[in-house]
């Protein structure tokens, strides 16, 4: 089975860690982790958000604070292929915790958040991952469910994407839509998009892959 390496970018909040808790969740990872040992860190208003992101967790102080501070590695399979994630920070002084996480990603998933559209961050952590020589993204656009999935919400955040990237060295960029909250268009859905294709013989040392 093909086990392919991603990393997940852009700014604190956008729902990185909720994606890849989701992705652990529908692939039954979660099932083999014992959710009892979290619950002494969640607050009283712990919602499914907060479960989700915490279990990539791994520090005490990344679940009090509910952010993540270090690089959270995770593994999951589909019927098809399976893939080792890295949950990377998006707060502006873990930058390098970031660029450590995404350094031998072959794809890079993109959160972005459908209320703020591209920020600061997001094309922070898109320009270092175009300079890691990450050839692959998809951007995601998060929290559509709160935007009661507007056709032209995605739209302006996809040509305001578009417009920056075009003036950096990515050669495959996908939009997706999503909630990762309530599951649409991720989980098994969003792995499936994943599509391995042989390395050309310009760039060896990597997989080429897309997204369709």
């Amino acid at each position: 089975m093909e086990r392919l390496h991603f990393a997940t970018v852009g700014s604190v909040d956008d729902g990185k860690s909720t994606l890849i808790g989701r992705l652990l969740y529908d692939s039954k990872v979660s099932s083999k982790i014992n959710l009892s040992t979290l619950k002494p860190s969640v607050n009283a208003v712990a919602t499914t958000m907060s479960i989700l992101s915490l279990l990539t967790d791994g520090l005490r102080a990344e679940r009090e604070q509910g952010i993540t501070i270090d690089v959270a590695y995770r593994y999951f399979a589909t019927p098809k292929r399976s893939f080792i994630i890295a949950d990377c920070p998006g707060h502006i002084q873990y930058t390098r915790n970031m660029i450590t996480g995404a350094s031998n990603a072959d794809l890079a998933i993109v959160l972005v958040d459908a209320r703020t559209g591209v920020v600061e961050q997001t094309r922070r952590h898109s320009l270092l991952v175009s300079l890691l020589g990450v050839p692959h993204l998809v951007i995601c656009v998060n929290k559509m469910d709160l935007v009661d999935y507007d056709q032209t919400i995605f739209d302006n955040i996809r040509q305001e994407f578009e417009n920056f990237a075009s003036r950096l060295d990515l050669r495959d960029v996908t939009f997706l839509p999503i909630s990762a909250l309530a599951g649409r268009q991720c989980g098994q859905s969003l792995g499936e998009h994943v599509v391995v294709r042989r390395p050309d013989a310009v760039a060896p040392s990597r997989k080429c892959l897309y997204c369709q």
